[in-house]
């Protein structure tokens, strides 16, 4: 994301997981210009297939930080508590602590996501949804080239 905060690639940029006992749905959502489309792409498709090639430690701190920090601001209201604890019974079939749920974060390792990218982001087909004038947008191949890198 800092690359493309730094080159004004998009105006912005979320990820999102939804996931459930049995199945789940991960993506990126760009809002962007059309001029710029192709750089953008770039930088995306570069960044995940990243994930299960090079990953520092302290970055892998960084962001499990501030997944720990949205999470706790996010409690902050009864319909966002109501739908946390629905989600969770939907994926654990219970209720889990705050505090249980920061130590699982906690956790995670480097190997533990550069084997999850690997099986979910590496080398595979991605669904792409855009509207507006999207141009400059790559076509399907041209992304699709990008989740793989030569390993020598």
């Amino acid at each position: 994301i800092e690359q493309i905060a730094s080159n004004h690639l998009a105006h912005s940029v979320q990820t999102f997981n939804t996931q459930y006992s049995d199945i789940g749905l991960f993506g990126i959502y760009a809002t962007a210009d059309a001029v710029g489309l192709n750089d953008l792409m770039y930088v995306m498709t570069q960044q995940t297939t990243r994930l299960s090639i090079r990953l520092e430690e302290f970055q892998l701190q960084e962001a499990k930080n501030q997944l720990k920090m949205n999470m706790l601001a996010a409690l902050d209201g009864s319909t966002v508590v109501r739908e946390d604890i629905g989600r969770q019974m939907l994926t654990y079939g219970r209720r889990m602590h705050p505090s249980e749920v920061l130590a699982r974060i906690d956790a995670v390792d480097l190997q533990a996501v550069k084997n999850a990218a690997n099986r979910y982001f590496y080398d595979r087909d991605y669904a792409l949804a855009a509207i507006g004038p999207i141009w400059e947008l790559p076509h399907y191949m041209w992304i699709r080239r990008r989740t793989y890198s030569m390993r020598w």
